[in-house]
């Protein structure tokens, strides 16, 4: 047991019975081990994934006929980073920047780059640890080939159906990276400071 663990609040287990613990031969995501300030980590787990991907289905579902979808897009997906269970700030830092990467994506086969920002943005907030950005380099890589097989517009839900794919996949393998990592050990300098936790 670390010197600082008797000043530190006990964090609450949200996860629930089974999860593994720290030191135990056991991993448990990071961020469940948070103190929270309102709510419980599974539930806003789940909210938060939910209004991510409605809110950007929306976005890259509009059209010049469905405008409206696009402001509740805009107003789903900010609110999905905003309940996450994570510390404050990294909940501040990246709904704007990941809204307007999004827009971009309405551009077609050629924005499919962009991807690789809204998967940064979900290892930023779910506590990865630096090693697991390496899975970057797979939406990247994807976007480099999609121009081959992507050349029409209205071909466009090609884009997005893969590009999801790779990046659902990219983030799974990033949580394996973690597991790896034991990215616990990333946020053992936060648990000083409880009061940054939310």
């Amino acid at each position: 047991m670390s010197a600082d663990s008797s000043t530190a609040p006990a964090p609450r287990d949200p996860a629930g019975p089974g999860a593994g613990a720290p030191g135990r031969g056991g991993w448990t995501e990071p961020a469940s081990l948070l103190p929270l300030r309102w709510g419980a980590y599974r539930p806003r787990l789940v909210a938060g994934l939910a209004m991510l991907v409605a809110g950007t289905a929306c976005v890259l579902g509009t059209t010049t006929y469905s405008l409206t979808l696009l402001l509740i897009g805009s107003l789903m997906q900010p609110a999905g980073w905003a309940v996450l269970p994570s510390t404050i700030g990294r909940r501040v830092a990246v709904p704007l920047p990941v809204l307007g990467f999004t827009w971009l994506m309405l551009g077609g086969s050629g924005f499919a780059w962009c991807y690789a920002v809204v998967l940064a943005a979900w290892l930023l907030v779910r506590l990865r640890p630096l090693p697991s950005f390496a899975v970057l380099l797979l939406p990247a890589a994807w976007s480099a080939l999609l121009p081959l097989f992507v050349h029409d517009y209205e071909h466009g839900w090609i884009t997005i159906v893969t590009s999801t794919a790779v990046i659902v996949g990219a983030a799974w393998l990033a949580k394996w990276i973690a597991i790896r990592f034991d990215s616990w050990q990333s946020v053992r300098t936060l648990r000083k400071e409880p009061r940054r936790f939310d």
